[in-house]
């Protein structure tokens, strides 16, 4: 071969070689970018992921990577302005549970292409954490799974939840892992244990956080059923006025009803909730369309009397049904017939035009 020929085949060689090299760095960061990346059921049950851009999905996605392997530094798919970080990285933190070990506090700036992470946990620790809050959310969806209908099974889940935990403060009161482990948690750990439990089960839910009364801060959900989003807030329906029952007041409620809560659309605008279909209420007919119909309501209650609870078709109906409760003798005999009890404690819950009874 002469000396030309050999320096057109180092050359094509040479050339090839580094086309290789090329597709492989190519694909290297494309499996970076997409490290953790996913499926197409996954994404199914984020709502808030699916709202952010492409770009934006692809930080979600390697932020949630860089986290779940414990990296303190993670190098981001692109160059990102303060503001997209500061969006993503927040909806991280509410909408993925399972990283109850990361601290909050996070570094930003005007543009950022890597990033510092902190964690309050060591990393020795937390498998076996994880997998202490996986046998608890397991617990609840051993009875969930045996549901007959999606409903049934939400239902199941907001139950267990609220029988698993309290309203208090303890180390984890903000995490999935304080609610169904410790038993103590406040609204976001309440919210972010509802999340994880659905998510196991296959349901498409969101944590939305946002503000109550004169703004305070609060977290409830979002769920959706056959295609329609609903609110629920399993905290206020684990008040302790109800003496360790769950109440249903903020079980699959629309929009019209949750008035008094007020969502953050910081990071996502949540989906409108426009249907009732799959209201407490209405599924079990205990919704009470004239304030006449409250004592025979009573009388035909199938659960446990301990907390009897109803919703009325409006203000109206709800106010004639308050005064029942306060001042008819009819409602107080239905209310003992059902439970043995001579007196009872009524809890009104204006918002909803619900009533919770509870006999003592």
């Amino acid at each position: 071969m002469g000396q030309r020929s050999k320096w057109i085949l180092v050359g094509t060689m040479t050339a090839v070689l580094m086309a290789i090299l090329g597709i492989l760095v190519f694909n290297f960061s494309w499996l970076r970018i997409e490290r953790g990346g996913f499926s197409k059921e996954e994404a199914a049950l984020r709502y808030p992921y699916q709202q952010l851009t492409k770009r934006e999905q692809a930080l979600y996605r390697t932020l949630c990577a860089g986290i779940e392997n414990y990296e303190e530094t993670i190098r981001l798919p692109d160059l990102y302005s303060g503001a997209e970080y500061d969006r993503v990285f927040l909806m991280v933190c509410m909408q993925e549970p399972q990283f109850f070990y990361m601290d909050t506090v996070y570094e930003t700036g005007e543009q950022i292409n890597v990033v510092k992470m902190h964690y309050d946990i060591p990393q020795e620790e937390i498998a076996g954490m994880r997998a202490q809050m996986d046998i608890a959310a397991d617990r609840i969806l051993s009875a969930a799974n045996g549901a007959s209908s999606e409903f049934q099974k939400l239902l199941r889940i907001h139950d267990g939840i609220a029988a698993c935990c309290e309203y208090s403060s303890g180390d984890y009161q903000d995490e999935a892992y304080g609610c169904l482990v410790d038993g103590q948690a406040k609204c976001e750990g309440y919210a972010k244990a509802f999340l994880y439990v659905c998510r196991r089960a296959g349901i498409s839910a969101m944590n939305v956080p946002g503000k109550i009364g004169k703004d305070e801060n609060h977290v409830w959900n979002i769920v959706e059923m056959d295609g329609k989003y609903y609110n629920m807030d399993v905290t206020w329906d684990d008040d302790a006025q109800y003496r360790g029952l769950p109440a249903h007041i903020c079980f699959a409620q629309p929009d019209t009803l949750f008035r008094d809560h007020r969502a953050d659309q910081t990071a996502y605008t949540p989906p409108a909730c426009t249907d009732d279909r799959y209201n407490y209420y209405n599924m079990f007919r205990l919704t009470v369309n004239q304030a006449s119909e409250l004592p025979g309501k009573i009388e035909g209650w199938l659960d446990d009397p301990a907390l009897l609870e109803f919703q009325f078709a409006d203000k109206s109906v709800y106010n004639e049904a308050a005064d029942l409760l306060a001042n008819k003798q009819d409602v107080r005999n239905a209310v003992q017939k059902i439970s043995g009890a001579v007196n009872f404690r009524a809890i009104a819950d204006e918002a909803r035009n619900a009533i919770v009874i509870l006999p003592s």
